[in-house]
């Protein structure tokens, strides 16, 4: 099983962007992605504070 992880930490960055260059990375590479994990995550917050929100979906 092959997964795809995706992590945001600031409003500019987006999974979009993210997931659609490791999905031209793997078309190069003869990879398939079986499944997604996407994080979500803001650098504002302290360490402590910061909490992961984990989706996981299968294409």
């Amino acid at each position: 099983m092959i997964y795809g992880y995706l992590r945001v930490s600031t409003d500019k960055q987006t999974l979009e962007n993210q997931r659609f260059e490791i999905q031209n990375f793997c078309r190069r590479q003869d990879i398939c992605i079986d499944e997604w994990v996407m994080e979500t995550v803001s650098g504002a917050l302290s360490f402590e504070k910061r909490a992961l929100d984990v989706i996981y979906f299968k294409l």
